[in-house]
């Protein structure tokens, strides 16, 4: 099965699956403050403000 790597994180090259941003946030190469984005998004969003700050909040616990 191929894994739909849809999202942008500004400042890397390609393209990343949730499962590859979840760890990224977890061995800290990505913070809050970077942003994303994917085709259906009109903006970047950042990470804390995203669906992924629930594994950000997971990190401080």
């Amino acid at each position: 099965m191929k894994k739909n790597k849809i999202w942008k994180i500004k400042g890397f090259e390609g393209r990343f699956t949730d499962e590859e941003i979840v760890e990224l946030i977890r061995t800290g190469k990505i913070k809050p403050d970077y942003s994303l984005t994917s085709k259906e998004m009109k903006s970047w969003v950042k990470l804390k403000d995203s669906i992924y700050q629930y594994y950000l909040e997971e990190d401080k616990k």
